[in-house]
């Protein structure tokens, strides 16, 4: 199912990953899948930063950017170990974009996303006006969304993208709950577990302006993510504002 728009997509992946048997996963293929769906522009980071190795990561980001300019925007991505990393990798970076795009998984970081050692790079988020897209899942103690709600208030500054929405239903829930608390708080509705009528949902709760089209590509199939915003039972409108709007106009804002 090709879109009928260009899409704008806030969640992509470049790297071989564990769990997932990727499809199309070299950037020459992803962007033959991108073209395909009309997927104008992807936001990646790198899986081996967000297991366990962040400098080398972002390098290879660095190096798909230069490759494909325009077709991929790069995250940097964060660990809060060693101390003191973080902000080397947010400095050495931050001709990825401006304003910056940044990525935390406290999950695989085994670290929790509201830990003392996060909090350089939340205030190095928020003067820069960041985008942060942190993985979630539906009540993780390091990840889950409601811990995301505090965080938003201290730091109104930056942008956070609530990755997968915390994946379940319940998830969802919490997800709705901490951004109808906190307007700098964000949806990205990419993810393993499809939710029938979830787009429905999250635009009554929320409206349209606070949901964003993620893939998750190349781990899960773009086309099944794209389905679920083309079939929803939703005004057009609605449908270009998830697809491209709200995304592009976080990524303009000065």
């Amino acid at each position: 199912m090709r879109s009928p728009i260009p899409v704008v997509d806030c969640h992509g992946h470049i790297g071989t990953h564990p769990d997932f048997p990727a499809y199309k996963i070299c950037p020459q293929e992803m962007v033959c899948v991108m073209d395909l769906l009309n997927i104008e522009s992807l936001a990646i980071t790198s899986t081996r930063a967000c297991y366990n190795d962040c400098p080398r990561g972002n390098e290879e980001v660095d190096s798909v950017l230069r490759q494909y300019p325009g077709r991929f925007r790069g995250y940097v991505t964060v660990n809060p170990n060693p101390e003191g990393e973080a902000l080397q990798q947010l400095e050495r970076f931050a001709h990825f974009h401006q304003p910056p795009l940044i990525k935390f998984h406290p999950d695989l970081h085994k670290y929790p996303v509201n830990g003392r050692k996060y909090l350089p790079a939340w205030d190095y988020a928020n003067q820069t006006h960041a985008i942060v897209l942190v993985h979630t899942w539906d009540s993780d103690p390091n990840c889950g969304p409601l811990l995301l709600g505090p965080i938003a208030r201290e730091f109104p500054g930056a942008h956070i993208l609530l990755g997968h929405s915390g994946v379940t239903w319940r998830g969802y829930e919490q997800s709705i709950e901490v951004a109808r608390g906190s307007p700098n708080v964000f949806l990205d509705i990419s993810g393993s577990h499809s939710h029938r009528t979830i787009i429905e949902h999250c635009l009554n709760q929320l409206g349209e302006e606070r949901i964003l089209f993620g893939s998750d590509m190349p781990y899960l199939e773009a086309a099944m993510v794209l389905g679920r915003v083309l079939t929803a039972r939703v005004s057009d409108g609605n449908k270009e504002a998830i697809l491209r709007h709200n995304f592009l106009r976080l990524l303009t804002m000065t």
